[in-house]
């Protein structure tokens, strides 16, 4: 009597019609072919664009699943016919699908290794299981005729055609173990489809010659595949052990490089990859950090690693210079997202508040002093105590009591009066189209006509007046209207300090000539081009020593046209 199974039962007449609808897709003629052609393209395609939605289009006019159905049918019903006819199929098209995944690859399309292709080189038991149960998906959907819509989801589940275009993009590249790797998640597939499906069909009652009690010819039909199937789940299921100890080692990897770059403000780790080789263990981390990490930080990581880790251990950090600002200045809560959905972290490392802290104090100091930008805060330990770093860009060098009043506010932020401020001050020059800006003073807008030809008569007496003293050169003029007065900066050069009181003698001369209170402020450096001519300041002699040389270029230029061609010149050859 025929093993069958109540629920999953079928009737003749729909028996009937799964055997011609078998048959018809397990013929291999040019419309199969055709079809394989066509789905290997485009899942060629998906791998190297590393497009999930391409793939599944792939699968869904793949036509290779059918044959495997004939292949099981056929060993079920005992009909050699068709067994030839499946097998054929399926043989023919897993030949075209890497034939024509391989000449894809060597096709000059910059092919270039994706996480989609990644995931197809290394099967494991969760992959022999899925196709166990898509197996039975698809022939149970075959045989319920209230179920056969559900066949494109087995398609997408089972996945044959992705890992045979795979292995062919692998082969062309000379990835020859991932191409074995991604052919053994095909075979897992095929065979646990074609065990599953016969199951499947004998519980439907699709075997009515076929009885239990016969027992030599139930291994004769199914040992080979049997066996392969055994063999597979071994292969697999090391291979799930394998991935089990890298996921555990990769786990661990990235507690302890994340655990050490909490200790760092707004530093997080982005990536990390590692392999190991000849006994060693090579890590390369990507870290997001507004700093390049110093090779010192990344010995302190690597001798952690090897310690927690008991492996030899090389580190490489690759630093992403990035900084995350909130309102209240930069911020060292931000991690990457979680599945949670939350991207703030928990506890933060007292050392990192610290600096948090003293940077916002900073920041809200330097606000009435728009010349002053703060680029980097840092925490050191100094035998005296701890000390904030602050770099500080301008154009000019910080006086102690500015460094007094920062550190005064730091020390009351932080609660700790013992904490010093170390100032690194970069200095900087600014320059728009009138020249040097002084000390970071600058006006931007839309002045009137008016105001605009009343500044440039100013700068123009300022430089006149200032003209009449032979040691003294004017390099930046720059006239403002304040509430009630102009204000002029003034940088001048020349081999002594100008005093109060040639300034004072100037601001009653120019306010006599624009009939305007002029109040001058003058940045006055002792340095001078001297040569036996006399003093000059660098900009003069520079323009000088420029307008000589293109005088003589010209000169130059002249002389050449003028002198006669030489002797054939310009005659045919």
């Amino acid at each position: 009597m025929a093993w069958q199974l109540d629920w999953i039962k079928t009737s003749p007449e729909r028996a009937e019609q799964v055997i011609r609808e078998i048959g018809i897709g397990s013929e291999p003629a040019l419309r199969f072919y055709a079809m394989v052609a066509t789905s290997t393209l485009i899942a060629s395609f998906g791998l190297i664009a590393n497009s999930t939605a391409v793939i599944i289009g792939a699968m869904l006019v793949a036509p290779l699943m059918t044959p495997i159905f004939g292949i099981a049918l056929a060993l079920v019903r005992g009909d050699p016919s068709l067994l030839g006819r499946a097998v054929w199929a399926e043989v023919m098209g897993v030949i075209l699908a890497l034939c024509i995944s391989a000449f894809f690859g060597f096709l000059p399309l910059a092919v270039e290794v994706t996480p989609e292709m990644l995931s197809r080189t290394q099967p494991n038991l969760l992959d022999l299981l899925v196709a166990v149960l898509a197996g039975f998906a698809g022939a149970y959907a075959l045989v319920d005729e209230h179920l056969s819509p559900a066949l494109p989801g087995v398609a997408i589940a089972t996945a044959i055609v992705p890992p045979l275009a795979n292995a062919g993009l692998c082969l062309a590249l000379g990835a020859y173990l991932g191409a074995m790797g991604s052919f053994l998640l095909f075979l897992a597939n095929f065979l646990s489809i074609l065990l599953v499906a016969s199951a499947t069909f004998i519980a439907a009652g699709m075997a009515p010659k076929f009885e239990l009690s016969l027992k030599g010819e139930l291994g004769r039909r199914f040992g080979v595949a049997a066996f392969g199937f055994v063999v597979v789940a071994v292969l697999l299921t090391n291979a799930l052990v394998g991935i089990v100890k890298n996921r555990y080692l990769s786990n661990s990897i990235n507690r302890l490089i994340t655990q050490e770059f909490s200790q760092l403000p707004t530093t997080n780790l982005v990536k990390m990859i590692y392999q190991i080789s000849e006994g060693k263990l090579y890590v390369l981390a990507t870290v997001r950090t507004p700093k390049v990490i110093s090779p010192k930080r990344v010995e302190v990581i690597q001798r952690a690693l090897a310690e927690q880790l008991q492996w030899p251990t090389e580190l490489i950090v690759r630093s992403v210079l990035a900084k995350d600002v909130s309102a209240t200045g930069s911020t060292s809560l931000v991690t990457a997202e979680n599945l949670d959905g939350s991207f703030l972290g928990g506890k933060v490392n007292p050392d990192v508040l610290k600096v948090q802290k003293a940077e916002q104090a900073l920041r809200e100091a330097i606000v009435a002093r728009p010349e002053l930008e703060l680029a980097d805060v840092d925490l050191l330990y100094f035998p005296r105590g701890p000390v904030i770093l602050a770099t500080i860009r301008g154009p000019r060098v910080l006086i102690p009591s500015e460094i007094s009043a920062f550190e005064k506010v730091i020390q009351e932020r932080l609660n700790d009066p013992g904490i010093l401020l170390l100032a690194r001050c970069l200095t900087s020059t600014e320059v728009d189209k009138d020249g040097r800006v002084l000390y970071g003073w600058s006006h931007f807008g839309d002045p009137t006509p008016e105001k605009k030809k009343l500044m440039e008569e100013i700068e123009k007496a300022v430089r006149g007046e200032l003209g009449n003293y032979s040691d003294i050169f004017p390099i930046n003029v720059d006239a403002a209207p304040k509430e009630d007065y102009w204000g002029v900066r003034v940088e001048a050069v020349g081999p002594r300090v100008v005093s109060a009181r040639d300034v004072a003698r100037l601001e009653r001369a120019i306010s006599r000539r624009v009939h305007q209170p002029v109040k001058i402020y003058l940045w006055s450096r002792a340095e001078a081009m001297v040569t036996s001519d006399g003093y000059s300041s660098l900009e003069d002699f520079t323009r000088q020593r420029l307008e000589e040389r293109e005088e003589a270029r010209d000169l130059n230029q002249s002389l050449t046209k003028a002198l006669p061609a030489p002797s054939g010149a310009g005659a045919n050859p």
